[in-house]
């Protein structure tokens, strides 16, 4: 059976997802490890991880073990993953502010959009992509024994790591205020052990999955489905270079031609499986269907706020006359900064609350600057956009901090807050 090697493309945009500065502020430390072992499941419906089920069904699918040594197998092969992901998931902390900036550089966004075309070809079956030679003899002379399934787990983690990206990034701002190492690698252990559990529970039985009558049949029809699902990725993926009006509509069109393909033209699978087929391929038209008619773009807005460039001299000026500031990096390759200018920076209440503040951007499109950089580390910004309101004395109001796109209606109520504060602070 043909494997996969991939890189997740979620990781790209990463640094602009984040909702909020800490998703877990005020959570107990036992339900954050709940939360973030539950993200790890999640993980599991990303289409980064799909190329891992037939790397780990061949892998195991042909062992001769007993059912409790098949077990114990998958079991160290789950702690393998676990290792890998937490180990790399820390790096990936430590490294930090500029995660955004490197990973979606439109060369890398270009780049990854190929692969993802790429291993979309090869699921429709126009050719067979398979992991290295080298991974391929690491695994074969680790065939058996507990050890082996140890080594393969920590090799695919390798490999599939940037599939914990977005969720690092959200994380960044909690284990930095813990402060602690071990925390840290605590909260990605676990968070890559929600991960890895579906693929052990699949590793255990993959025997089974192997001798299901037909299962040539329906699974060739399943590959195609997640090509059609990789081909929606890269077109998403590319949307910083493409724009947001043409790739939405590209999107739409892939659905809409996927739908009709998988569901009435595809040609695998017989009985049951094809009525199957034809509900499927109802569902994704209308899932077309809907994207078009809810999230089809408008013409968008404008952002008419007059921003300053930044430098501290503007900030100490600021401070000098107790004027509020508002801090707001942003980077052309960074698409949810798109969003911000053109969706909520635009609207009228958005622009009058605005002018409370001295309004100053740091543009990090290239590489910030020496001062910027610092600025970063002290208020530790993880990536871009992220909006930082100071008051009068030039301290962060830290509950209206803006991390990623935000809509106007969530957006709102944390600018109101900053003026708020900025009122009571000068004693207005």
């Amino acid at each position: 059976m043909a494997v996969i090697t991939v890189v997740c493309p979620t990781a790209a945009l990463a640094a602009g997802t984040a909702a909020a500065a800490d998703p877990f502020a005020g959570q107990s430390f036992w339900w954050v490890l709940v939360l973030v072992f539950a993200g790890g499941l999640g993980l599991n419906l990303t289409p980064c991880v799909y190329p891992l089920i037939p790397i780990t069904i061949s892998y195991f699918g042909g062992r001769s073990s007993s059912r409790g040594g098949l077990i114990a197998d998958a079991l160290a092969y789950w702690l393998g993953m676990a290792i890998m992901y937490a180990a790399l998931g820390s790096l990936v902390a430590l490294g930090g502010a500029f995660l955004g900036q490197a990973l979606s550089h439109p060369a890398v966004i270009l780049f990854l959009a190929a692969v993802l075309l790429f291993m979309a070809a090869s699921m429709f079956g126009l050719w067979e992509l398979r992991l290295p030679a080298s991974l391929n003899r690491l695994a074969s002379s680790n065939r058996t024994g507990v050890l082996g399934a140890l080594i393969m787990g920590l090799t695919l983690g390798l490999l599939a790591a940037p599939c914990v990206g977005p969720f690092v990034v959200g994380l960044m701002a909690h284990v930095a205020k813990e402060a602690s190492v071990g925390y840290g690698l605590l909260v990605f252990f676990v968070l890559a052990a929600g991960l890895g559990l579906p693929l052990a529970v699949l590793a255990a039985f993959s025997g089974s999955i192997q001798s299901l009558p037909g299962a040539g049949e329906w699974m060739i029809w399943v590959r195609k489905f997640f090509g059609l699902v990789l081909i929606i990725m890269a077109v998403n993926i590319a949307e910083p270079l493409l724009g947001a009006g043409l790739a939405r509509w590209l999107m739409i069109l892939v659905g809409l031609v996927g739908g009709i393909y998988l569901g009435f033209m595809e040609k695998s699978g017989k009985g049951a499986f094809v009525k199957f087929k034809h509900v499927a391929g109802i569902v994704i038209l209308a899932t077309a269907a809907a994207f078009w008619w809810f999230w089809a773009p408008g013409g968008g807005g404008q952002d008419k706020t007059a921003w300053v460039h930044f430098s501290p001299q503007v900030l100490e000026e600021a401070k000098a006359s107790n004027k509020p500031v508002v801090v707001f990096f942003t980077a052309d390759w960074c698409n949810p900064c798109k969003q911000l200018k053109s969706e909520t920076l635009p609207r009228p209440e958005v622009q009058e609350l605005l002018k409370h503040f001295v309004p100053v951007k740091a543009d990090v499109t290239k590489a910030p600057g020496p001062e910027a950089q610092s600025f970063m580390r002290q208020y530790r910004v993880r990536g871009v956009p992220t909006m930082i309101f100071m008051d009068g004395r030039g301290q962060e109001i830290t509950e209206s901090r803006v991390v990623g796109f935000l809509p106007p209606n969530r957006f709102l109520p944390l600018i109101k807050m900053a003026v708020a504060r900025t009122s009571t602070a000068s004693g207005k």
